[in-house]
């Protein structure tokens, strides 16, 4: 399967939990250009933009559940590199325990829909009622 994601834009992986997982565990992390960004939950919010602040070099960078066990507040400050990061050219894939926060930053979604597949999207055609979406992450 080939997937082309927009460089130099935030894309926010949508749908249930375990395949949104499972898809990012489908990307191959070694190859050139490519840097994934994972945390642990421990890690504060200066350490989290740190660590996407280094990856902006990468022409892929993937962006692995780096909010988990953060209040709101430090969702939103973490969250908000992200941008950074894709000024540089960089395309942004990310999968969030919070969807709804990381649509905040979105300028496309990848929907893992279980009829048609996997759907990019414009993330203002993305924005369902919030309840819709806390259902579909």
């Amino acid at each position: 399967m080939a997937l082309r994601l927009p460089t130099a834009e935030v894309t926010v992986l949508l749908g249930e939990p375990i395949v949104r997982r499972r898809l990012m565990a489908m990307f191959d992390d070694s190859s050139p250009g490519v840097r994934r960004v994972t945390v642990d939950p421990s890690v504060g919010v200066t350490e989290r933009r740190r660590r996407l602040e280094e990856a902006g070099d990468a022409a892929v960078v993937l962006v692995d559940r780096v909010t988990e066990g953060l209040d709101a507040t430090g969702r939103r400050a973490v969250l908000g590199a992200l941008a950074g990061v894709a000024a540089r050219g960089a395309a942004v894939l990310v999968d969030d325990d919070d969807s709804v926060a990381a649509l905040a930053v979105a300028d496309e979604t990848l929907r893992a829909d279980p009829l048609r597949g996997l759907v990019v999207e414009a993330a203002a055609e993305s924005v369902a009622p919030l309840e819709e979406l806390y259902r579909a992450s």
